[in-house]
Parts: C-alpha cells; sequence; structure tokens
C-alpha cells in the first residue's frame, strides 16, 4: 500500500522552509505545487548528492493528445518538469500517442469519443511542437534574465522518435507509440496483466466512482477499455524505468492512481525478478489542478480552456484572460504559474496592495504569463490591442502597428471607403455585427454604451465620415465593455 503525503503546510511556512533547505521540493511546495507524494523520501531521493555533485535522477510526465491543443492548466506539469530539469534532473515529456487512443477515463463521469488515427496523429503532431515552442519559449525567457545559457536544438520531424531539445538543459520528448506499437496483446498480459491485482485496480478513485455512475438513461459504468488504461500508463513507467532509470513520475492530482499503478508494476516486477530495494524504486509527485479562488476547474471538460495555441486564442485574449484575474486569485497564479522569484512576486503584490484600483499585480501576471508562452513580441502584440481596443492614446498607433497586431482577428473587419462615408452609425453596427438589428442598437446608444474610439456616442442618428477615422485608415467600435470592432476602411 502507498504512503501518500500530503502538502497541508501554509505558504508561508513553506516559504521560509524553501530559503532554509534550499531544496527542489521545498521549492516546488513554497510555489504551490505539490498536492501529494507517494513516499516522504522523494526529498531526500532529488535531492541526493555523491562527491558534491548532484545525483541526476529523471523524472516524466504524461502529455494527453486529446485536443488539438494545451491550455493553461497543462502547463502545471510542464513548468514542474521545467523546475527539475534546471535543477539538474532530467526530464521527459511524453506525448501519448498510444494512450491518447484509448483516453484517460480519470475525473470524468463517461467515457471518452474515441478519436481516429488521422486526427490523433494531427493532435500528437501539434501537441510535440506546442510543448517544445513552451519550452523554447521559456528558456528564452531565463536567458533574457541571464538564468539560462541552454542553446535549443532543431527536434526531428518524426512524430514518435525520441527528441532531445537543448544542450544545456536535460528536457526530452517521447512518444510511448515507440515501444507501444509493437507489443502484441499476450506479450502485454505476460509483461503487464500478471502484475496487475483486479481488486487493487478497481479500488482506484478513478474506477470506482465510475462503476457506481449513472445519466439519464441508467448506469453509465465502466468499459474494458477504460479499466485498462490504467496498466497502459503503468507500463509507460515501467519501460521508462527500465530504458531511462526513470524513478519519478509527474502529473495532476486526478493522476495519482495511474501513478500509483505504476509504482505497483515497477515493485512488484522488480521483486519477481530477485531484486534486492533497499529503498523505493519509484516515486510520484501530483500537482494541484489549476483552479480559480472560487473552486472552477481550468480545461476543455469545464468549458473555459484558454488555449496556448496562438490559432485557438489571440496574444491579446490570451493576456486579457491574466489582466482579469481577481485580486484572490493573483497571487497564487504568480508564484504557480510563472518563473518569477519569491522576492518579485512578494514586491509586486505589496505595491498592488497599496492601490489594487491599479491592477499592478495583474498587468505583472499578464506581461509574464503572455512572454513566457507566446514570446516577447506576442507581449507587443497584446499591449498594442489593448491600447486599441480600449481607447488608450489610440491615434499614437501607427497603421502598421494595428494592422499587424489584429491581423488574423475576428474583430478586425475590413470596408470599401464608400461603405464608411456618411453612413449611419445603427447600420454599421448591424454590418459589423455589434449588434443583431437597429432597435438593439439604438437601445444601446441610448443607455451609453455604444462608443467610437473611446467617446461614447450619444446621437441615434450619428453618420461617420473621413474626420471620423484615424490616420486616415481605421476606426474602433465599441458596444458594452468588450465588444469591439477595428474598422479598416479601404
Amino acid at each position: 500500500m502507498l504512503r501518500i503525503a500530503r502538502a497541508t503546510r501554509t505558504f508561508a511556512q513553506v516559504r521560509r522552509l524553501a530559503t532554509r533547505a534550499n531544496g527542489l521540493l521545498s521549492e516546488l511546495e513554497a510555489r504551490g505545487l505539490v498536492q501529494e507524494t507517494t513516499s516522504s523520501a522523494l526529498r531526500t531521493h532529488i535531492d541526493t548528492r555523491a562527491d558534491d555533485k548532484l545525483v541526476q535522477r529523471t523524472i516524466y510526465s504524461g502529455v494527453d493528445p486529446s485536443a488539438q491543443s494545451l491550455h493553461v492548466g497543462n502547463l502545471l506539469p510542464l513548468l514542474g518538469l521545467l523546475h527539475f530539469a534546471r535543477h539538474g534532473h532530467r526530464a521527459l515529456v511524453l506525448v501519448g500517442g498510444a494512450t491518447g487512443a484509448i483516453g484517460d477515463p480519470s475525473g470524468r463521469s463517461s467515457e471518452r469519443s474515441a478519436l481516429d488515427a488521422e486526427c490523433l496523429d494531427a493532435n500528437m503532431r501539434a501537441i510535440r511542437k506546442q510543448v517544445r515552442e513552451f519550452f523554447v519559449n521559456a528558456n528564452a525567457y531565463l536567458a533574457r534574465r541571464g538564468r539560462s545559457s541552454a542553446k535549443p536544438l532543431e527536434v526531428t520531424q518524426d512524430a514518435i522518435a525520441s527528441a532531445r531539445l537543448f544542450d544545456g538543459l536535460d528536457i526530452w520528448l517521447l512518444n510511448n507509440l515507440e515501444w507501444t506499437q509493437d507489443v502484441s496483446v499476450l506479450d502485454f498480459l505476460g509483461r503487464v496483466g500478471r502484475y496487475a491485482r483486479v481488486t487493487d485496480m478497481l479500488a482506484r478513485d478513478s474506477v470506482k466512482s465510475r462503476l457506481t455512475s449513472t445519466d439519464s438513461s441508467g448506469p453509465v459504468g465502466l468499459s474494458f477499455t477504460e479499466l485498462s488504461y490504467q496498466l497502459l500508463q503503468a507500463f509507460d513507467f515501467d519501460v521508462l524505468h527500465t530504458k531511462w532509470n526513470c524513478s519519478i513520475q509527474l502529473g495532476g492530482s486526478d493522476q495519482l492512481g495511474n501513478i500509483s499503478a505504476g509504482i505497483d508494476l515497477i515493485r512488484r516486477r522488480l521483486a519477481a525478478a530477485g531484486t534486492d530495494m533497499k529503498a523505493e524504486p519509484a516515486y510520484g509527485l501530483t500537482l494541484p489542478l489549476l483552479t480559480t479562488a472560487s473552486g472552477a476547474k481550468f480545461g476543455k471538460s469545464a468549458g473555459n480552456a484558454v488555449w496556448i495555441s496562438s490559432e485557438l486564442l489571440s496574444d491579446f485574449d490570451f493576456y486579457q484572460y491574466f489582466m482579469r484575474s481577481s485580486d484572490a486569485d493573483v497571487g497564487r497564479y504568480m508564484r504557480t504559474l510563472t518563473l518569477m522569484n519569491h522576492e518579485e512576486i512578494e514586491a509586486v503584490l505589496a505595491e498592488h496592495a497599496t492601490e489594487p484600483s491599479r491592477r499592478i499585480a495583474q498587468t505583472r501576471l499578464a506581461d509574464e504569463m503572455t512572454e513566457l508562452v507566446r514570446g516577447v513580441d506576442a507581449v507587443r502584440r497584446a499591449r498594442t490591442a489593448t491600447g486599441v481596443l480600449f481607447g488608450r492614446n489610440v491615434s499614437e498607433l501607427s497603421v502598421d502597428d494595428v494592422l499587424s497586431t489584429f491581423d488574423g482577428d475576428s474583430r478586425l473587419v475590413r470596408i470599401s471607403r464608400d461603405e464608411w462615408v456618411n453612413s449611419e452609425l445603427l447600420s454599421l453596427l448591424v454590418h459589423v455585427r455589434l449588434v443583431k438589428s437597429k432597435g438593439e442598437g439604438r437601445r444601446l446608444i441610448q443607455n451609453g454604451g455604444v462608443y467610437a474610439n473611446g467617446t461614447p456616442v450619444q446621437d441615434v442618428g450619428a453618420t461617420f465620415g473621413q474626420d471620423a477615422l484615424l490616420h486616415n485608415t481605421f476606426a474602433v467600435l465599441r458596444v458594452g465593455k468588450a465588444n469591439h470592432r477595428i474598422v479598416v476602411v479601404e
């Protein structure tokens, strides 16, 4: 039976502990990145030194390719791996080309829809690219601050082959299809099935909750495919333990059962081979699920995914998500999601507390997260977009800045000069899809809810001419607080 160590210390306590012990696990605790560990010995395991040198450990975390993009909730394990790699350990990012074909039942009330091979392959390649881009951007972020000298390496286009991402930082991309695609059912049952205990499998929370689940049509239950998922993930850990000397698996708090299955498999296989286990052969470390202060989760299933891909979410919208963080959330997000050091975070929060209405902490969080995930240019674009859409010194922005910032953005609408000159505002609002009807537009104008270039429009019968265009090229229309159109007149 695994012994589960829970993270119950307060932030102040773990901050003092991190300062005093200067250990990796203490640092992760101070950042709020530890939910549970499978053994209290993990702390010693990852900070062991021999001949005054750190003994390198190997840690892995899996990424589910069930969607075409990662979301902010997926960043926690990637950040955890980055902290391990920066501490001197080897980090493996496993894109689940095999497990993704089945789908993890953890945390779900119904079975995932199966992905066809073409969709899975496309997702796998997209996720692999995003994972690499995240680490490259994070390394560039650190390099600009003199905190990294690692150099990115070219990565093969082969979606299955293992690939090292950096010279100077031990991070690898893997795909479990590499070792599962040629394994027969009999081979799998012989290597994994013989060591699995059905009572243990059924006792895990991810399985128990599904066995009794129901919907409007009656019992839902759990398919054999879903039940077997934990064995596939256990097989991954066992293979990595054998081939890569991987001793730690990192995952979300909903992954504890799957991680435990892997540790059990490794322990039983080694015991069957007569291996003398003087220490734990493998460990698990889970991260808290990313939530708001109200407890709302992030992700595809929750319907509020903040996508990493700029094709699904613009730099501006990514930036604005963090700008909208509540005061109750912003400090926790800084500690958990950014690479700011503790002194920086505490200084920003202290300044923010003197005048919360200035949203100093939210602005810094948005800057940090956008640079970390999207890069420096994305911060510039997001700030430009913020200036355009919220009417602060819009006239000072160049046409090129505006057009490049909103290139491909649905908020940018192009119309002819004939359509603009002497156009009726109500007709224009309908044309650019800011309102559904002239009646709706009329009510909004009367209630002070329509703006042109940052100025409230008070005349229901207003028309536009050349003088309403900024730089003789564009105008910014807004309905309500956040519904915008950049109208480019050509």
